[in-house]
């Protein structure tokens, strides 16, 4: 669903340490985060300029890895524009990966579970009162830390593999000992709610990963509503651990993982 998650800062974790030292040196990649992007417009601009303007501890850097899945409805054209303003921060990657895998995406195949109109409000009707106008790439730029860098990647023969599919495409070519996941459609306003969520790691030396509270935004959901309060009144290791058998206790999109451990994880589940 568009629009769904504004993110807040909650220090919870429940996984155990794997032993990888995050560096404070100004000049290394000190954060990885995986951006899926498929028709991600107009949000897109909104979710780039929240990444891209977090202050990390000590100047440190962050990469944002914008995974293109495809798609026409001009976000290829923004991602590229917006590495154009940044100029030698940015860079278009091409990738044979996934070369062997389906040209198309099979949930395109799946009927729609409500009209497009009606599952996807119009951005300016998604938060009344609240100014959520599309960003151009050069305001997006100018938002922007100057340690921080935007990496779009790009399947060579540009087809549409699917969310799954462009974040492993983004996972494979991230180079920080810390990962976090966006989608396209996310906020994240405070422009410290990373660098609280990374000093929350480093002090909890026993963990694999922070997450934070959410709060919806856009149109009523009561459904939903009730699952984000559920999520956010967990927050102890041992209310997650037990919250597992109940729902999804902390969403991927709220959380900063040791890489080490997404390894691990990915090795012992076939990936």
């Amino acid at each position: 669903q568009r629009g769904p998650w504004r993110h807040t800062w909650r220090h919870s974790a429940s996984l155990r340490y794997r032993g990888v030292h995050m560096s404070s040196e100004p000049t290394r990649v000190a954060l990885s985060v995986i951006l899926p992007v498929y028709n991600a417009m107009p949000w897109l601009t909104v979710a780039l300029r929240d990444m891209l303007k977090q202050q990390l501890p000590g100047g440190a850097s962050l990469e944002v890895l914008a995974a293109f899945d495809g798609g026409d409805d001009g976000s290829l054209g923004f991602l590229l524009a917006l590495a154009n303003e940044l100029g030698a921060r940015a860079t278009d990657e091409l990738s044979t990966a996934g070369g062997a895998a389906p040209a198309s995406n099979p949930a395109l195949l799946q009927p729609l579970r409500a009209p497009e109109t009606e599952d996807h409000p119009s951005f300016d009707a998604a938060q009344p009162g609240v100014d959520q106008r599309p960003l151009s790439a050069a305001e997006v730029a100018a938002a922007s830390r100057p340690e921080h860098r935007l990496r779009v990647l790009r399947y060579r023969d540009g087809a549409n593999r699917g969310q799954g599919a462009a974040m492993s495409l983004a996972l494979a070519h991230a180079r920080a000992p810390l990962l976090a996941q966006m989608e396209s459609d996310d906020e994240r306003r405070p422009a410290d709610a990373f660098a609280r969520m990374l000093a929350a790691l480093q002090a909890q030396p026993t963990w694999d990963a922070v997450s934070c509270q959410a709060e919806l935004v856009g149109w009523p959901r009561p459904g939903m509503e009730q699952y984000v309060a559920w999520q956010n009144s967990l927050l102890s290791p041992e209310q997650m651990a037990a919250g597992r058998f109940v729902e999804i206790p902390a969403l991927h999109q709220t959380a900063i993982f040791r890489r080490e451990a997404v390894k691990e994880v990915l090795a012992t589940s076939g990936g």
